[in-house]
C-alpha cells in the first residue's frame, strides 16, 4: 500500500491511500476461500461450492468485507507511517469501491494533535499570597463544633421562635394558582439561620409558634435550577407543628475534650487553625495552578482540534451532572454553567496538550519510586496496608494516578521557572499599566 498525506490545518490533515489489485486479488481470494469452509448454496454440498457461485451469491458481501479490513489497514499503515497522533476516527466524503483490475484509491480526514516543536516557558508570572487564618475564621469553626454538640429542647416556656432555633413545619408550595405537590412537605424540620433559608422563608418563620400558619410569598430567579420556579413567584402556606431550642456547651476544657483527642481548648483552637491553613494552602496552590496554565497558554498560542474540544465538553458536563446528583440537586445545571463551556473547555485541551509536551521536552517521567511514594502517603491518609493499596490500583486506575503524578512533576517544573510574585494577582488592568511602567523603567536604564 502506499499513502501520502496533505496538511488541511495544523490539526487536520488528509490522508490518501492506494492499494494496488494484487493486493485486492489476494484478499479477495482469501476470503472466497473461507466463505467456501461454510457457505450453504442449494445443490452443493458444504465445501463444494464452485467460487463462480460464490461470486454470484456472496460477491457483494466479499467486495464489502475486503473493502472494509483494506480501508482500516491502510488508514492504519499510513498513521504509523506519517507518525500521525490522531485524536478521533477516520472521516470519509464517501465509501470506495472495489473496481476489477485497478487499484483501490480512497481519502479521508484526520484530526491530529498539533506538532510542538518547542513549548515557551520562559517569562511565564504568577501571583501567590501569603496564609493568613483570622482569628475570626478560628471562631467560626469552634461555634460550629458547638451546635453539633449542642443538647436539643422545647423552650420551657412555650415562647416565638428565634435565630438558631431548629422549627417543625408542614408546608404547601402554590405557583400561579396551582398547589405542587412535589413541592410541599410534612415535618420538615429546618434551622432558622442565614445559611440555609431563603430570606423571605426566614424571615416569615421568626416569630412564629407552634399551632401558628402563615402565607408567604418568595419570588424566584429566572436561573434557578428548578424549572417549575424560574421566574415564578412560589406561594408558600407554613403551620409550625414543633420548637426546639438549641443549648450550647460552654467554651473550656471539658468542651475541647468532648470533640476529639484534646486535653484543652487552646489545644483544639490550634488544631482547627492548622486545619483551616492547610485548606487555605490547598485553594492558594490550586489558584497558583491556574495562573501558570493560563500564562502557559499565552505564551504557547497553539491550535486544538475541534473532536478534543467537544469531548472535553462532553466530560465536564458529566463532572457537573455527577456533582448534581451527589449534591441532591435536580434539574439541569445553571446558564452560568453553560456560559462560556467551550472556552473553558479549549482551555482544558490546550492545557493538557502543552503539559504533556513540555513533559516530552523535559524528559519529565513518571518513576516506581513516584508510584512507590504515593501508595505510601495514600496508605498512611486512609489506615490500609501498602499492599492493599497497590493492588486497587490496577490498569486504568494506575494509568489515571500516573498522569496525575506526571502532571504534578510538571507543574513543579512551572512553578520553578516561573516569576513567583507575593501577594493577589492584580486586575488586568492594573497589571497592564505596572508592565508598561517597567518597560519604561527598563527603557530609562538605558
Amino acid at each position: 500500500m502506499q499513502s501520502e498525506i496533505h496538511e488541511i490545518s495544523p490539526v487536520l490533515v488528509e490522508v490518501t491511500v492506494e492499494v494496488p489489485w494484487d493486493r485486492i486479488q489476494k484478499d479477495l481470494n482469501d476470503t472466497y476461500k473461507e466463505l467456501g469452509k461454510t457457505a450453504r448454496v442449494r445443490g452443493f454440498r458444504p465445501g463444494k461450492v464452485p467460487r463462480d457461485v460464490l461470486k454470484q451469491v456472496y460477491g457483494r458481501e466479499a467486495a464489502a468485507q475486503v473493502t472494509g479490513t483494506l480501508v482500516e489497514q491502510g488508514l492504519m499503515q499510513a498513521v504509523q507511517e506519517h507518525e500521525l497522533h490522531i485524536v478521533a476516527q477516520p472521516q470519509m466524503d464517501e465509501a470506495p469501491a472495489l473496481e476489477k483490475g485497478k487499484p483501490l484509491t480512497f481519502k479521508a480526514k484526520v484530526e491530529v494533535r498539533p506538532k510542538i516543536d518547542q513549548v515557551a516557558i520562559d517569562g511565564l508570572e504568577a501571583w501567590q499570597a501569603p496564609i493568613e487564618i483570622p482569628n475570626e475564621d478560628v471562631d467560626a469553626e469552634i461555634e460550629g463544633l458547638r451546635n453539633q454538640h449542642a443538647e436539643i429542647q422545647v423552650p420551657d416556656p412555650m415562647r416565638p421562635a428565634t435565630e438558631g432555633d431548629l422549627i417543625t413545619i408542614d408546608y404547601t408550595v402554590s405557583v400561579d394558582g396551582e398547589t405542587k405537590d412535589d413541592l410541599g412537605a410534612e415535618g420538615r424540620q429546618v434551622e432558622i439561620n442565614d445559611d440555609h433559608l431563603l430570606p423571605a422563608l426566614k424571615e416569615g418563620l421568626l416569630g412564629m409558634q407552634p399551632g401558628e400558619e402563615k402565607t408567604v410569598e418568595i419570588p424566584f430567579e429566572d436561573d434557578h435550577p428548578n424549572t417549575e420556579l424560574q421566574g415564578k413567584t412560589a406561594v408558600f402556606h407554613l403551620e409550625v407543628t414543633q420548637l426546639h431550642e438549641k443549648l450550647l456547651p460552654e467554651l473550656d476544657d471539658e468542651f475541647a475534650k468532648d470533640c476529639g483527642d484534646y486535653e484543652t481548648l487552646l489545644e483544639l483552637r490550634l488544631k482547627i487553625r492548622e486545619g483551616l491553613e492547610s485548606s487555605a494552602k490547598q485553594q492558594s496552590d490550586a489558584k497558583l495552578k491556574d495562573q501558570l496554565i493560563d500564562s502557559l497558554i499565552e505564551h504557547n498560542d497553539i491550535p486544538v482540534p475541534p473532536s478534543m474540544v467537544q469531548q472535553q465538553q462532553q466530560m465536564m458536563m458529566y463532572e457537573m451532572a455527577q456533582f448534581m446528583q451527589m449534591a441532591g440537586q435536580q434539574g439541569a445545571p445553571g446558564a452560568d454553567f453553560f456560559s462560556g463551556i467551550e472556552e473553558r473547555a479549549q482551555r482544558r485541551v490546550q492545557a493538557g496538550i502543552l503539559l504533556g509536551a513540555l513533559a516530552r521536552q523535559e524528559d519529565i517521567e513518571v518513576t516506581e519510586a513516584d508510584l512507590d511514594a504515593k501508595f505510601e502517603q495514600i496508605a498512611e491518609q486512609s489506615g490500609k496496608h501498602v499492599a492493599k493499596v497497590r493492588a486497587e490500583y490496577q490498569e486504568a486506575q494506575r494509568d489515571q494516578l500516573e498522569s496525575q503524578l506526571l502532571e504534578e512533576k510538571v507543574m513543579a517544573l512551572l512553578t520553578e521557572r516561573a516569576k513567583i510574585n507575593e501577594g493577589e494577582r492584580p486586575e488586568p488592568e492594573a497589571q497592564a499599566e505596572a508592565q508598561k511602567d517597567e518597560s519604561a523603567e527598563d527603557e530609562g536604564e538605558k
